[in-house]
């Protein structure tokens, strides 16, 4: 227990279909490889899955939480949450638990809404069906701006929001990604030289006790139609991601998200 008083390090994953492709090779060739770095460090990671991919892939994924990674939902099927009505989001967030239930025999307790699109609505439906936590904030993070151009007033409303752990609605905690002015992500190991990444960290624990590091299934294969793969190797995360964990287990300690959300 002693160890939960130290920064924390979570590794989480966005698990999708794959980018510009109606494929899910990277369900397949790339996220093995990186739950294999893992497994090697003895690191337990967090996956945060839509419900129907649950469903197409249960033998892998019941595997994965059978070796002590976490599972969580990402959505039903990848649907932007704060489009959705009110009677959509709750039948949608029903009928993902149910799918949970039914291959895992337990209730979820972790959430991330796609393309980071909580909202109220969502957070009141998570805390009536007894999740424990929402990780979907991406607080001081600059890039989210053009990312989601359309979003500039909410945007706003996220930048500011705390950077650490906190009881948002409820029973339920948000536990945010980690960001210092761009988010802890796939994209700084895609994008940065190690010299860099390491520069990053030390100024990311002067803002963050919790540390939420994520990243996609996609980011981990070769796609020919991304013009940013082909400028910066999916290669290079797998890398640096090596080089990440390395580093980090001199210094902090690993936890799954539902671990952080009870301490």
């Amino acid at each position: 227990m002693v160890l939960y008083d130290l920064m924390s390090v979570s590794i989480t994953f966005d698990i999708e279909q794959d980018l510009h492709s109606e494929g899910y090779k990277s369900i397949s060739l790339g996220l093995p490889k990186v739950i294999e770095i893992l497994d090697e460090h003895n690191i337990k990671s967090t996956l945060f899955i839509p419900a129907r991919l649950i469903a197409k892939f249960p033998t892998y994924f019941k595997k994965l939480d059978k070796q002590g990674h976490e599972i969580a939902i990402h959505g039903y099927e990848h649907e932007r949450f704060n489009l959705l009505s009110f009677s959509e989001k709750d039948r949608r967030i029903k009928e993902s638990i149910n799918i949970y239930r039914r291959i895992f025999h337990k209730n979820p307790t972790g959430f991330r809404a796609p393309q980071h699109s909580i909202d109220r609505e969502t957070l009141i439906l998570l805390e009536k069906y007894k999740f424990l936590y929402d990780s979907s904030y991406t607080p001081f993070n600059f890039l989210q701006v053009f990312s989601f151009p359309g979003r500039v007033i909410s945007w706003l409303r996220e930048f500011f929001k705390p950077r650490k752990k906190y009881q948002i609605y409820g029973n339920l905690y948000e536990i945010p990604l980690s960001s210092f002015f761009i988010s802890f992500s796939s994209l700084l190991l895609r994008v940065f030289p190690w010299s860099i990444i390491k520069i990053y960290l030390n100024l990311l624990k002067l803002t963050n006790k919790d540390i939420v590091f994520y990243l996609h299934s996609w980011d981990l294969i070769k796609i020919p139609q991304s013009r940013i793969d082909r400028k910066f190797s999916y290669k290079r995360i797998l890398s640096n991601f090596e080089k990440l964990i390395i580093y980090l287990e001199k210094r902090e300690i690993f936890l799954k998200m539902e671990e952080v959300a009870k301490k």
